[in-house]
């Protein structure tokens, strides 16, 4: 089995995302990492895929975790404030 069919590769591949995301906090890579993580898990709990039906199972979890991410880290919508004078005029 390579490395890439092991449960415990993917765990630690989605955790070094994770890490990677807490030094560019942009919420690119937490999604990635998650899909990674769960990638893990799916393999740990038995199911057996080929490397094709991995890499994209990965991709798919990932897409999905990715913008379940950016829906809840999202900025409020708001209203941008706009002003009509200046505290300078008279």
């Amino acid at each position: 089995m390579t490395l890439i069919g092991t449960w415990w590769a993917w765990v630690s591949f989605g955790i070094l995302l994770v890490i990677l995301e807490l030094i560019v906090p942009s919420y690119f890579f937490l999604g990635f990492g998650i899909g990674a993580v769960m990638t893990g898990i799916l393999m740990l709990l038995g199911v057996s895929l080929s490397l094709q039906n991995l890499v994209l199972t990965f991709a798919v979890l990932s897409f999905v975790s990715w913008i379940a991410v950016k829906r809840i880290f999202r900025h409020p919508r708001t209203e941008v404030k706009t002003f009509d004078h200046d505290i300078n005029d008279n």
